[in-house]
């Protein structure tokens, strides 16, 4: 086993400890409602609760980082080919940065380029 790979065996199995310790949900949120009101009344609105809300956003976030660390060990890409899917990744992160408000703690928010 090549170093890159024990690296990535090693991040997802912290990867897949650190989801079963999801993030948690800033205390103003505890117990709320999600509520996708579609544009037209006589469509029915769909509502989903805050804490799983949180999980499906945290299981994104997670399935990034996994997916970051997968380009980051592959031997069959070369640097720039990794530079520009860190680049596209980066983007990624910068777009979830809308949901950091869910947080309660700021540190389990996504960062985008400027953070």
């Amino acid at each position: 086993m090549t170093r890159e790979e024990m690296h990535l065996m090693a991040t997802i199995i912290v990867d897949e400890m650190e989801r079963r310790h999801s993030a948690r949900l800033a205390p103003k949120w505890e117990h709320g409602v999600v509520v996708f009101k579609p544009g037209h009344p006589e469509l029915k609105q769909h509502e989903m609760s805050m804490q799983r809300f949180m999980h499906k956003v945290v299981m994104m976030r997670n399935a990034v980082r996994v997916m970051e660390q997968r380009i980051n060990a592959a031997e069959g890409l070369t640097d720039g080919e990794k530079v520009k899917l860190q680049a596209d990744i980066t983007k990624i992160y910068g777009s979830m940065t809308s949901f950091n408000f869910m947080f309660a703690d700021e540190d389990d928010g996504f960062k985008g380029a400027s953070d």
